[in-house]
């Protein structure tokens, strides 16, 4: 005798879907690393399809990690994993210190000026004293900056070989894109794996000057020899 199946649900149907559509969301975040929120719009708009990729991804170590001013969702170790030396987000990108020293500068280029434009705009919103024209707010277009106006102004604290390798090795990674012209812009996790409060506070303690001015690098000036050679490079 055969057992009568109960029909599937429109509600059951629809959680197949968030389940396959969930794999499919976590099988490109673990290859890309990160996926455009525009591609994903539902992933903003259906709060159990949310959930279903956020376990997944626990699942394994990993946290969904979002930014308002970002187009792009991506994926970075659990705060828990990363407390680990030996995992934290630098060592795991294979970013050396004189890279990160970099990174930093680039994040207060590139993603503060627009995070603080950003809080600035929604105060303004909210301020029942400010105008009453809902769109009396402009919309800030990418940040870019020129790779030759960072270099003069940053490039003889690295040394020009080795400001070249770290450019590159951001680039490789996500954080920043290059194009044609040699206009530096944001990647798409420059503003997703950087913990703001965090380097604002840094900023703030002038922990990048002590970086830059102090031998944080552990490169002496100049920072290369007449054969272009990197005596402080610290990557392995």
């Amino acid at each position: 005798m055969e057992l009568d199946h109960p029909p599937v649900g429109p509600a059951d149907k629809r959680d197949a879907e968030r389940e396959e559509r969930a794999r499919e969301i976590c099988g490109q975040l673990l290859i890309d690393r990160w996926v455009a929120k525009r591609a994903c719009r539902d992933l903003l708009l259906d709060d159990e399809l949310r959930a279903m990729v956020s376990r997944r991804l626990d699942g394994v170590g990993l946290e969904l990690v979002e930014s308002f001013t970002s187009d792009y969702f991506a994926v970075r170790l659990r705060r828990d994993i990363e407390a680990d030396i030996r995992l934290d987000w630098a060592t795991n990108a294979r970013v050396p210190r004189g890279a990160v020293a970099l990174l930093v500068i680039l994040w207060a280029k590139l993603v503060l000026p627009k995070r603080i434009a950003s809080t600035e705009a929604a105060l303004k919103r909210h301020d029942a004293e400010a105008a009453v024209d809902p769109n009396a707010a402009v919309e800030n277009g990418p940040i870019s900056l020129p790779r030759d106006a960072l270099y003069a102004e940053f490039g003889r604290k690295f040394g020009k070989t080795a400001f070249a390798r770290y450019l590159g090795q951001l680039k490789t990674a996500g954080f920043i894109r290059e194009d044609r012209r040699g206009n530096l812009s944001e990647g798409p996790v420059l503003d997703l794996l950087i913990d703001g409060v965090q380097m604002a506070q840094k900023l703030r303690d002038s922990v990048l000057w002590d970086v830059l001015e102090r031998g944080g690098l552990d490169m002496p000036e100049p920072l290369e020899t007449d054969d272009g050679h990197d005596p402080g490079d610290d990557e392995d």
